[in-house]
């Protein structure tokens, strides 16, 4: 039976190395150890989540001492070190730091740690306490993640009432499922973030840089033989015509004009007065070149020479938001 046994730990053994495993050995305190097999097995963890827990742990190795607080701001953010020193009716953390723009770095006296993180406490709890009211959940009990584990509400006295719900995953294969579906959610409210706020029959949508949904104007018309087609910028309607004209206009002249030959198509790059670098309406001619592997490629921005005056009225009138995107957003 033991050699059955040591052969069963070697292929195993030889399975995780193949999965790009390796096993470590390392001493640790006997009263800490069914603890420490929890933290190292959320640390090993070869999945996403382990990923994250060992990025959110490059920073212990960083620092000579743990950090019990961290507080991130937009410029400047702040770190409370352990140990609190001091006899128990007086105590102070050890130091801290505080750091952002400017290269601004402050290590922190043991009082100035103490007072920066009751000014960050006070701070978030203001923030929290305001948001908590302005959503009506002040005081409510809203669970339906499972992500804390060992939480008993009950015991803690939280007690769903009128209006509240505990419906925690009952087990990890539930949690899992749980997390997929929140995923989707953040994917499907990433989509709609992109869509235009308006009803807005000239606007269309493209991928672009880095995947990131686009959309911009398209005002478009016959004339003759030919096809004048303006791309009309919008504000935080991510990659703009601009940058990525040649791969665009190819896009437009194949959804909207297959029929027309390339270089029968006049191309516009526009916009709108509030999104211009000189505050006014502007719109310019964009020529192209043949590619060396055919296609067209070199654009170059030629102003609106024997442009007709009413399309170019046309577009200025499509492309200026009837109201500011962020209020035809709310």
């Amino acid at each position: 039976m033991a050699l059955v046994s040591r052969m069963k730990q070697w292929r195993e053994a030889q399975r995780q190395r193949a999965g790009g495993m390796v096993a470590l050995t390392t001493w640790v305190p006997s009263r800490s150890a069914e603890y420490l097999k929890g933290v190292f097995a959320r640390l090993a963890d070869p999945s996403e989540r382990g990923a994250d827990y060992r990025y959110l742990a490059s920073s212990w190795i960083k620092r000579r001492r743990a950090v019990r607080h961290f507080f991130r701001g937009t410029n400047f953010s702040a770190e409370i070190d352990l140990p609190f020193l001091g006899p128990d009716w007086y105590q102070l953390p050890a130091g801290g730091r505080v750091t952002g723009a400017a290269n601004t770095w402050i290590e922190l006296t043991p009082g100035e740690a103490a007072k920066v993180s009751q000014l960050c406490q006070d701070a978030v709890s203001k923030v929290l306490s305001d948001w908590l009211r302005e959503q009506d959940l002040y005081g409510k009990l809203r669970d339906h993640s499972g992500v804390a584990l060992g939480t008993d509400f009950a015991q803690l006295g939280y007690l769903p009432r009128e209006g509240e719900s505990v419906i925690r995953p009952k087990d990890d294969a539930a949690f899992e499922t749980n997390e997929v579906h929140i995923a989707q959610e953040v994917e499907r409210a990433a989509l709609q973030s992109r869509k235009h706020p308006t009803d807005d029959p000239t606007v269309v949508y493209f991928p672009g840089f880095h995947g990131i949904p686009s959309r911009c104007h398209a005002v478009h018309r016959r004339v003759g033989d030919r096809v004048l087609f303006a791309l009309g910028h919008i504000e935080y309607g991510g990659t703009s015509p601009t940058n990525d004209i040649e791969n665009l206009t190819v896009r437009m002249w194949k959804q909207f004009y297959p029929e027309v030959p390339f270089d029968r198509i006049e191309w516009f790059d526009a916009w709108p007065e509030h999104y211009s670098l000189t505050n006014k309406f502007q719109i310019q001619r964009v020529l192209f070149s043949k590619g060396e592997k055919g296609g067209y490629a070199g654009p170059v921005w030629a102003g609106t020479r024997d442009v007709p005056a009413d399309f170019v009225e046309e577009v200025r009138l499509a492309i200026t938001p009837k109201a500011p995107l962020s209020e035809a957003a709310e």
